[in-house]
This record gives C-alpha cells, structure tokens and sequence, in this order.
C-alpha cells in the first residue's frame, strides 16, 4: 500500500496524536501490555513504505563511542550494547559503531560481535569513517576535539550529543575530581552539536541550570533503555536476610560508604555490609583500606571485577541493596534491583526518583542531604531502620510490585522516542 503525500502527512498527524493520547492513558492506568505498541508501528511501517522522497528511508546512523565491551568505563558501555540491540534488525535504521581508539585498541572480538564496526585510530580516519553517515549520534567522553573534526568535514551532518551525565556536575559532587576538571570541553560539545539528548528530567533541570540552554543547539530528554532479564525468572532471594549491598562506582558523588557509617554509627546489630566494586589497581585506594579496617567486623569489600560469576555471588549474598548518592543522572543499579526484586533503600534524587516515581510506595527512598553528610547519614538510617522492621514477606510482595517501573524504560518503548527524533532530523 502506497501513500501520496497528502495521505501520508495526515496519517502521520493522526499518528502522533493518537500517540499521545494513548500514552497518557496508558501511564494514568499503569498498564502494561508488550502488544500496544503495535498499532503505532504499523501506522509507522505504512508511512515508511510510502515512495516520496523527501521520506528517507534506510538512515545509517554512525554510533560514536570509545566504550564497547569488553572496554569499559561505565555505564555508557551498557547503554552502547542496549541502544545496537535496540535496532537491531530494522528495516529504517541501520546503527553503524564508530569506535575511537585514541586510548584503547579496538579488541578483535568486537569486529566478530559487530561485523559493520568502523574505528578510528587517528584524524585521518574520520573521513572514511562517516562516509555515507546520515546521523552521528556522538557518546564521547574523551577527545572531544573530535566533534569538531567531525563537523568540520561534513557540516551538514547533524550530530546528536548523549550526555550520560553532566561533567560539571561529576565535577561539584566528586569534590573537583581531576578526572572531571574537563567540563568545559564538554560546553563546547554541547555547542558544536546540533542536538544534545538528556537521559532524565533532572539532567534537563541541571543543563539549564548551568545556561546550558543559551546555546543554539535543540534538547530533548530520552530516557535509557532497560531490558529486563527477568521478566519470568525468579531468582532466589533471601528476604530474611538483613545483610546490605552496595554495588557500583566508588566516587565520592555516591557515598557508597554510607550504609556501613550508618550501622555501626548506630549500633544496628545483626547487619553486616558488603561493599562491591572498590577499585584498589590505580592508587592502592588508601581511603577504603582504612574502612575496610575500621569496620572489618561487619564489612566484606568486593574490588572492581566485570566478572559475571562474582556478580551473580554478590546479589545471592544480599537481602536489600542501597542506593546512595548526591547526584545520579539515570541509574542503572536501580534498574537491575527492580528487575531481579531485591529490596531497595534508594536516595531520592535525579535519575532514580524519576525512574520509581510510579511504584515509590514499593521502595524505600531517603530524603537526601547534599550539604549536610551527617543528616544525611541520620536520613538513610532511618530508612534503614523503618525497611528492616518490615516483615520479609511485605518486602517480598512490595520488590514484586516494583518491578512495574520498568515498563516505561523497556526497548519497544524508548525506541519510538529516538526513531522519532532521527525522523526529524534527515526529514
């Protein structure tokens, strides 16, 4: 079926308006259902058949990064794999990876994983490398010059900024970190992009906040994806147990060092704390060797690994995972704790308050201090305290009614925000 221009624009019209209306619908109900999302793609699949062409079809999109497993970082290795899968296999849009190996050679595995990856090694290479590229969706954190090699060869490419998470605001909430004192290369990213997406409403706020918005470079706000693992997997968790986790990053932003300061500060007894991804290979890490003395009754240290089994041990010891932290753009660790059904005492701030914001009755939020560590300190243990008086079965049934938070976040729904914004840019 073949659509004239006239018929095709009132098609979409009608589309996006339907769109919306459903959407509201759906989020006031809180419905779920794998299937709604057919009628909008078959509404989409009628429009991208039609013959005009100004309606392009086949965008290649170049996928800018120096994180692709197993080269990681952080988070922005997982939200690569997820946003590749994501389009994997449609007819529209052919993601292309353009890894920049500046720092890290490209490993030979990841050619055998994605057989169209394209690398940049040295300047020279950018040419090539975007050769035939409609859109360059860009998630550098480093050689930020790049993006102004890019747009000086091909100018009339647009070039979409990921912000993972706000330099400056990495470099306020880990104390001035040297590894976060770049800040203003990222401003001058933001400039020489044409779009800079925003993985939450907060970040949105903070970029304002910062005059961000002054630039002549248009925002849109697109959550990360999530793909549940366990959608019909129940792992074993011991609700009984009152051992705390902690997992992730240990940067002072976090203050992953919070839930062992609160027991013992408190005296909370038969509670122990497992701290998981201390990084003790760079510097020796003489900060969390001295917690780690200080507290070595209650305090098991797991050190960074990407290790999947060590993992796996990790989420077996705990019975309530602890989210901490003064700043945190989306939160992955929230995902995976609602998604496996462990219990979670969680700050209520950013990324993750957005993230719950539906199911917040199921968790366990703390209102955070960020200039006061000692109150907020006071206001974890008090979240503490109320979670752990909470009969094992309530926690039980309240991390099975969580997991609803991740409907919003799955593949099939994020996918439609990005197709709709690549749509606006080559059309």
């Amino acid at each position: 079926m073949y659509l004239n221009v006239e018929m095709m624009y009132t098609l979409l019209f009608i589309y996006e308006h339907i769109q919306k209306i459903y959407m509201m619908i759906l989020n006031y109900l809180n419905l779920w259902n794998p299937l709604k999302y057919t009628i909008f793609e078959s509404i989409e699949s009628l429009i991208n058949m039609n013959n005009n062409p100004t309606n392009k079809s086949n965008i290649k999109v170049g996928l800018l990064t120096n994180e692709i497993p197993p080269v990681v970082y952080g988070g922005v290795a997982t939200w690569i794999v997820n946003f590749i899968q994501m389009f994997k296999d449609d007819d529209r849009v052919e993601i292309i990876p353009i890894y920049l190996a500046y720092n890290d050679k490209l490993p030979d595995e990841c050619r055998e994983t994605y057989s169209n990856i394209r690398v940049i090694e040295k300047p020279e290479d950018i040419r090539d490398c975007f050769q035939g590229v409609d859109v360059c969706i860009n998630n550098l954190w480093i050689a930020l010059d790049t993006i102004y090699d890019i747009k000086t060869i091909y100018p009339t490419m647009n070039i979409v900024s990921v912000c993972h998470s706000l330099i400056r605001m990495e470099n306020i909430t880990n104390l001035g970190s040297c590894y976060t004192s770049n800040f203003n290369q990222q401003e001058i990213t933001f400039q020489n992009s044409d779009y800079v997406v925003l993985i939450s409403k907060s970040e949105d706020d903070y970029y304002n906040q910062f005059g961000y918005g002054l630039f002549d470079t248009k925002t849109r706000v697109i959550h990360n994806s999530y793909v549940p693992k366990y959608d019909d997997t129940y792992n074993d968790v011991n609700y009984e147990s009152t051992t705390l986790g902690y997992i992730g990053r240990h940067v002072p932003r976090k203050r992953p060092e919070i839930p062992i300061v609160s027991v013992n500060r408190h005296s909370i007894d038969n509670v122990k704390v497992i701290n998981m991804g201390v990084d003790y290979d760079r510097y020796g890490n003489d900060y969390w060797k001295k917690i780690e003395k200080t507290y070595e009754s209650n305090l098991k240290i797991i050190p960074f690994t990407s290790d999947k089994e060590i993992k796996e041990k990790y989420w077996k010891q705990i019975g309530i995972n602890c989210i901490t932290g003064i700043y945190e753009p989306f939160g992955y660790t929230i995902c995976e704790c609602l998604d496996r059904r462990i219990p979670v005492i969680v700050s209520n701030i950013d990324g993750p308050k957005e993230i719950i914001d539906e199911v917040k009755e199921y968790v366990y939020t703390y209102e955070v201090d960020v200039d006061n560590y000692e109150n907020d300190i006071d206001n974890f243990t008090k979240t503490l305290q109320s979670t752990l008086k909470l009969d094992p079965e309530i926690r039980k049934d309240n991390a099975k009614k969580a997991r609803k938070a991740l409907d919003k976040l799955r593949p099939e729904v994020i996918k439609l925000e990005w197709i709709q914004l690549i749509n606006e840019i080559v059309n």
